[in-house]
């Protein structure tokens, strides 16, 4: 009789496959307020305890995937960047939105990098970088991505452990170009 750990049973089913092949039909739609939609994968499930500010928090705990939606008020937080004297008026809302919330991600991991990838979401003003680095001591990697509609902006936060990005990306990329605002 052969004793397996529950720990390597689940690595085991979580790296089944090598390649997340997902596609956009797998993905299930899911609608936040009057706002937007958005879809994932059918394994990820709603998980209220990512992120107190996101309207959107899907993941999958085994196979250490998660994606949240932050949006905000493109005017309050134009005002709020204003008054503290940190908004550049040569930029777009869309970039000092981003600008910062780059720069205060990186800032929060060790060793964190980013890379601006030359991406759009279905013709919306996007922003999308890969972000690499260590938080809590764990290696991980996030495709984000920042879009800016006449009312909002949003930031699209997708990540996984290191090991894992290289199958997850191509999924992270799904989920978020489906972001659509209603």
């Amino acid at each position: 009789m052969t004793i397996t750990s529950c720990k390597k049973i689940i690595d085991s089913a979580a790296n089944f496959g090598g390649v997340d092949d997902v596609k956009i039909e797998d993905l299930k739609v899911i609608s936040v307020d009057d706002k937007y939609t958005m879809a994932v994968p059918e394994y990820m499930t709603e998980l209220k305890s990512l992120n107190d500010d996101a309207s959107f928090e899907y993941a999958n705990i085994y196979k250490e995937t998660y994606t949240i939606v932050i949006d905000e008020n493109k005017q309050d937080f134009i005002n709020a960047f204003k008054e503290i004297e940190i908004y550049n008026d040569s930029l777009s809302p869309l970039d000092n939105y981003s600008d910062y919330q780059i720069k205060s991600t990186k800032e929060s991991m060790d060793n964190g990098e980013y890379k601006k990838l030359n991406t759009k979401i279905r013709n919306l003003s996007s922003n999308q970088y890969e972000i690499s680095g260590k938080t809590e001591g764990i290696d991980v990697n996030y495709l984000v991505s920042f879009i800016e509609s006449d009312e909002d902006v949003y930031m699209i936060m997708s990540w996984t452990l290191k090991n894992r990005y290289k199958k997850y990306k191509n999924t992270f990329k799904l989920i978020q170009n489906s972001f659509k605002i209603k």
